[in-house]
């Protein structure tokens, strides 16, 4: 099968990309195709990230990395976060101390991030939660929220317009939560569609509902791993880290 190769655009930047679903229509997925990680809020921290102190953006998950743990954190993973627009900014509600940076999006349009449903993955005093758009509302005690789409899955189903046999494979990354309050990031190391990451969170992770993030820009560092690589510019990110350390 010949490659195909598509212009796509980020911000200012076309980019010639390689578009990984000609490789691998026929291929079946297991869970050994996807990289995770399973936070315990109990002991450990999952903070939101977008610009420092001084209002410049962070990009990379490198550059987190090292701040986090200039100010003596022990960084778990790191992950990036939804989607965002041409201007490098979250496509929709991004919370981040309790602090709302950017408003809920209910809007229709075009992109992964409007197919409906979507949805926010948040954490408030009850713990952390993925509900749809058209259910979310915020609260005081809500301290992180990141929207996005499509909304993979729920207790009402995996998203209507994922098809089993569907040949649009990507890298794709996700968030998902589980019944005991623990929270899932997830990576294809390979190119997978839609139905089968959704399958992935709610069939093996056992989790109640899932998120996506992002495609085949996306990156999710392990502690332990080499890197973070720089990659493409990010804007929201995910950190896990253990609780009680740093400043």
């Amino acid at each position: 099968m010949r490659p195909i190769w598509r212009a796509v655009r980020y911000g200012a930047t076309s980019l010639l990309v390689l578009w990984p679903f000609a490789f691998a229509r026929a291929q079946q997925v297991g869970p050994d195709d996807f990289k995770t990680v399973v936070i315990d809020p109990d002991r450990q921290q999952i903070s939101l990230h977008w610009k420092n102190d001084r209002g410049e953006a962070w990009r990379s998950l490198a550059a987190l990395k090292t701040a986090l743990e200039a100010k003596g954190q022990k960084v778990l993973a790191l992950m990036n976060a939804g989607i965002y627009d041409r201007k490098y900014r979250p496509l929709g509600l991004h919370v981040e101390r309790g602090q709302v940076l950017r408003k809920l999006d209910r809007r229709r349009g075009g992109g992964n991030f409007y197919m409906k449903p979507n949805g926010v993955f948040y954490i408030g005093r009850n713990g952390a939660a993925i509900v749809r758009t058209s259910q979310f509302h915020l609260s005081d005690d809500i301290v992180l929220a990141t929207q996005s789409g499509p909304l993979l899955f729920d207790r009402r189903g995996i998203h209507p317009a994922f098809a089993r046999k569907s040949k649009y494979r990507h890298y794709r990354n996700a968030v998902g939560v589980r019944g005991d309050g623990h929270v899932v990031f997830v990576m294809s190391k390979r190119p997978v569609t839609f139905w089968q990451l959704a399958h992935f969170l709610r069939d093996d992770q056992k989790c109640l509902a899932g998120l996506y993030m992002d495609g085949f820009i996306s990156q999710l560092w392990r502690n332990g791993e080499r890197g973070p690589g720089r990659g493409y510019p990010f804007v929201g990110m995910l950190a896990a880290t253990e609780k009680g350390e740093g400043r």
